[in-house]
C-alpha cells in the first residue's frame, strides 16, 4: 500500500469518528447549557385586546349554580371591559322568575328568592378597557330554609353618559345565581304540549315543545343529556335549555322528516322518579310536486305507448297483401 493510500484511508476514517461523535458532543454541550441557564416561564396577564366597539362588556361565568357543597366558601364572577372606552359599573340583585322564552323577567317580589341570602363585593367599580373586575359572591342561609333551589339575578348596569340625544339608554348584563338549599330536591319535568304543522309537502319544519317544571330544583337539558325528537327519521336534538324551578318552557328545534310518511314526532323526559312522561304530534307528508310529476310522467308514457300501437295498426291495414305466386 502506498503512502498516499494510506493517508487518505486515516483521513477518511477520522472523518467518519467526527461525524459519529459530534452530534453526541453537542447534545452533551445542550443538556449542560439547560442545567445552568434558567428557563424563563410564560408571561402572566390580566389585560384583554378590546373587541373594537364603544360597549362590550362580558360576564364569566354566564350563570352560577351553587349546590349544597358551595355554599361554605365565595364564589367569583370575573367582569371584563372588552370597550374602548372605560365603563362605570353598578351591581345590583334583582329577583325574577324564568320566562317562557328563557329570559329573565324581572320581578319586585318573587317567588323562591334568595335575594336576602346573597353578598356581593364591590357593588360599584369602573374598569378601564381591555381591564378586568371580580366580583365575590357568598351565600349565607337563614334559618329553616325550604330545600331546593332559590334564585337571584346579579345585574351589572352600565348607566348611560351625558348625551344631547332625546333616548339614553342603559345598558346591562344579568348573570342568574341558582341556590340549592340541601335536604331531598327533585328535577322532574313534563313536557306538556308539542306543536307543528300537521300537513307539509316538503323541507324542513320546526316543532315547539312546552315542558312544565314540576320539582323543587331547575332542570338542565344540556351537553351530552338533550331534549331528543323522536319518530319519522333519525332523532334531532333541541338546543341547551334550562327549566327553572315553577317555571313553563317553551323550546323549538327544526325536524328534517321522511320524504313521505304520517309521522308522530314525540318528546319523552323521565322524571326523577323514573317515569317517562311523553308528547307527540301528528303530520302527514305528503310531497305532492312529485306526484304530480309522477302522475304526469306515468300519462306521457301511457299516450306514447297507445299512440305508437295506434300507429303499426293503421300502419299494418294500409299495406296490400302479397300475392301467392303458383308452382
Amino acid at each position: 500500500m502506498s503512502s498516499t493510500t494510506g493517508r487518505r484511508l486515516a483521513r477518511s476514517a477520522c472523518a467518519l469518528v467526527l461525524a459519529l461523535i459530534a452530534p453526541v458532543m453537542v447534545e452533551s454541550q445542550s443538556n449542560a447549557a439547560d442545567s445552568t441557564v434558567p428557563v424563563p416561564s410564560p408571561s402572566v396577564t390580566t389585560s384583554y385586546r378590546p373587541s373594537g366597539s364603544e360597549f362590550s362588556l362580558t360576564v364569566s361565568p354566564t350563570r352560577l349554580v351553587l349546590g349544597p357543597t358551595d355554599l361554605e366558601r365565595a364564589a367569583s364572577i370575573l367582569v371584563v371591559n372588552r370597550g374602548t372606552h372605560p365603563v362605570a359599573v353598578t351591581l345590583e340583585k334583582r329577583d325574577f322568575t324564568g320566562g317562557r322564552d328563557g329570559s329573565l323577567a324581572f320581578q319586585k317580589q318573587a317567588p323562591y328568592s334568595s335575594s336576602t341570602w346573597v353578598t356581593v363585593a364591590p357593588t360599584a367599580f369602573t374598569i378601564a378597557p381591555g381591564a378586568t373586575q371580580t366580583v365575590s359572591v357568598v351565600v349565607k342561609l337563614p334559618v329553616g330554609p325550604e330545600p331546593g333551589d332559590h334564585q337571584v339575578a346579579l345585574v351589572f348596569l352600565v348607566p348611560a353618559g351625558s348625551s344631547k340625544a332625546n333616548v339614553r339608554i342603559n345598558r346591562g348584563v344579568a348573570t342568574p345565581v341558582y341556590v340549592t338549599v340541601p335536604g331531598p330536591i327533585d328535577s322532574s319535568v313534563v313536557p306538556t304540549d308539542l306543536r307543528a304543522p300537521g300537513f307539509m309537502m316538503w323541507g324542513t319544519t320546526d316543532v315547539t315543545a312546552t315542558l312544565r317544571s314540576t320539582g323543587t330544583v331547575h332542570r338542565d337539558f344540556r351537553g351530552t343529556a338533550p331534549l331528543l325528537l323522536t319518530g319519522g327519521g333519525d332523532s334531532t336534538a333541541f338546543p341547551d335549555f334550562t327549566v327553572l324551578r315553577g317555571a313553563t318552557r317553551d323550546v323549538s328545534t327544526t325536524w328534517d322528516p321522511p320524504l313521505l310518511c304520517i309521522c308522530h314526532p314525540t318528546v319523552s323526559v323521565v322524571s326523577a322518579t323514573g317515569v317517562v312522561s311523553s308528547v307527540d304530534v301528528q303530520v302527514v307528508v305528503l310531497p305532492l310536486h312529485l306526484l304530480a310529476i309522477v302522475i304526469l310522467a306515468g300519462l306521457a308514457i301511457w299516450f306514447g305507448v297507445r299512440w305508437s300501437r295506434r300507429r303499426a295498426a293503421a300502419g299494418a291495414a294500409a299495406t296490400p297483401p302479397t300475392p301467392v305466386v303458383g308452382a
